[in-house]
């Protein structure tokens, strides 16, 4: 279990509102992060940076040096970078992949494509058409079921991307609770856009493959070979597994690979074309649910 927590009101403030997905249990951390005020911090005489905010926070995950003093929002991307790559080295039996996914009615599509390739932006889109999601950018693997399920994140998005969000837009801009605009993007906790937005555990129903290199042209999707999918998905994972308290073994990746495929087999495949995401999301909400 990874651990949010602060002495001060303010950064804990910020915590409660970008991690509302961790939920409290009674059981020890494995990794505790923090955000506190350095000596001369905010609202202590503390020295503004280049933009003439206030620049002394400090943050601290499980190991490593203090990062800071440095402004709110960096410490605290510099917090979430640091927990996902603790998260993505626990053992244990969960594996994790580079992909997004949402529930459209009762079929959970995984979407996977390089960074960059707008997962992130499309996720957005179907979390506010109304269907729940189970990440943008990371989700978990169970390999003893072959179900997905959610990585409690923040999702992160950009100018472009909220271009075509005039309502998101406006949260961001003014700094609403679950918001936090760090190292040139925009870190929104789902909450503050739906708050039942968590998915349960599901199985994949259907693969969608995102490519950059696919942009021009009006948005939608196409049907796609289902082993190709299962392939790219399989060519996803961030982490290795394994039970706790037992040596990771050379064949390990090649087993968590054929879970996977065998997870695969029934999915349907799309591709997405076009440079339009809203357009993307509502052709392949039609697909799904027709």
């Amino acid at each position: 279990m990874l651990e949010f927590a602060s002495d001060d009101p303010i950064a804990a403030r910020a915590l409660e509102a970008m991690y509302h997905a961790a939920p409290r249990v009674a059981a020890a951390p494995t990794a505790r992060y923090t955000l506190e005020r350095a000596p001369g911090g905010p609202g202590n005489g503390a020295a503004t940076d280049a933009t003439g905010r206030a620049a002394g926070w400090l943050a601290s995950g499980s190991e490593g040096p203090l990062f800071g003093p440095a402004r709110l929002e960096e410490a605290w991307a510099f917090l979430e970078w640091r927990a996902t790559e603790d998260l993505l080295h626990e053992p244990g039996e969960t594996v994790f992949l580079h992909a997004a996914g949402a529930v459209l009615g009762t079929r959970l599509v995984l979407i996977v494509g390089d960074s960059g390739a707008g997962k992130s932006t499309l996720v957005t889109h179907l979390l506010l058409r109304g269907h729940r999601m189970i990440g943008d950018d990371v989700v978990r693997f169970a390999t003893r079921d072959g179900t997905f399920s959610a990585v409690g994140r923040s999702l992160k998005l950009d100018d472009n991307t909220l271009a075509g969000m005039p309502l998101l837009a406006a949260l961001c801009a003014h700094g609403s609770t679950g918001t936090i605009l760090a190292a040139g993007c925009y870190y929104v906790s789902p909450a503050a856009i739906r708050r039942g937005w968590e998915a349960g555990p599901a199985r994949a129903r259907a693969v969608l493959l995102l490519d950059a290199a696919q942009r021009e042209g009006p948005g939608g999707v196409r049907r796609s070979s289902e082993g190709e999918a299962a392939v790219y998905v399989s060519q996803k994972v961030l982490s290795r597994a394994t039970a706790a308290g037992v040596a990771r073994q050379p064949d390990h990746r090649e087993d968590v690979t054929m879970r996977l495929l065998e997870g695969l087999a029934d999915v349907s495949a799309y591709r997405a074309v076009g440079g339009d995401p809203a357009a993307i999301a509502e052709a392949l909400e039609r697909e799904v649910l027709r």
